[in-house]
């Protein structure tokens, strides 16, 4: 029962098939979102046809919402991120020995931002532009017939959403995020040797720049050691 429910995900899956996947940025993504959003809230009548805020749902004298606009833009857009990024979405896929690698984003929650690394083996890989994250979840404790887990990462808080990308050097896999190195993967041994899911909580920052500097001490120049030696 357990496989058959596996093979249904990844069949839904597949209906996110393209020819020809190029490189998505998490801003693509943030983008086409806040443009569903938008016609989702003038849908609901928050915003009228200007985009401006609905008389009924603006505070007296202010160019804001009141209490019940706040609560149906929340529960607006609650739903519309269940919805939108209940699935892992396309960024990247690199080609080494046959087998694909693939980068993919998410957001989890409100605003927490997820990224994984996929091996889909040979003859395996179909132009996935989204995969299911219960699917995702399943790889990472049971054997999957179509790919292996490799590594995940997230921001919870501070964010480097900025150039997110995987790239090959010599025989490793480099995941890169805001020009800091974050996961680091041997392609010959097929080990995950460099990650750290959270760097936000690991790092218990309290800004940006204190997390930036821990990434950079415990993931960035280790790396770079390796890959540049």
């Amino acid at each position: 029962m357990k496989n058959c429910f596996l093979a249904l995900l990844l069949l839904i899956s597949f209906k996110g098939y393209s020819q020809q996947l190029k490189y998505r940025s998490v801003d693509y993504y943030l983008r086409d979102f806040k443009k569903i959003e938008m016609k989702k809230l003038q849908e609901k009548e928050l915003l009228d046809h200007n985009f401006n805020i609905a008389p009924r749902f603006k505070k007296k004298g202010r160019n804001g919402l009141n209490e019940a606009g706040q609560n149906l833009y929340f529960e607006i857009k609650i739903n519309l991120l269940k919805s939108y990024f209940k699935d892992y979405l396309y960024q990247q896929h690199l080609e080494y020995k046959g087998e694909t690698y693939v980068l993919y984003f998410s957001i989890a929650g409100f605003d927490d931002l997820e990224w994984c690394v996929l091996k889909w083996k040979k003859g395996k890989w179909k132009n996935l532009e989204k995969i299911d994250k219960h699917l995702v979840e399943n790889s990472r404790h049971t054997e999957n017939a179509d790919f292996d887990f490799i590594c995940f990462n997230y921001d919870e808080g501070p964010k480097n959403t900025r150039g997110v990308k995987i790239f090959i050097k010599d025989h490793y896999l480099v995941m890169q995020r805001s020009g800091l190195y974050h996961s680091l993967f041997d392609l010959k041994s097929q080990k995950l040797l460099i990650n750290e899911s959270c760097p936000y909580c690991e790092s218990q920052s309290d800004t940006k720049e204190q997390m930036n500097f821990w990434i950079n001490k415990n993931l960035h120049d280790k790396i770079d050691k390796i890959i540049n030696p």
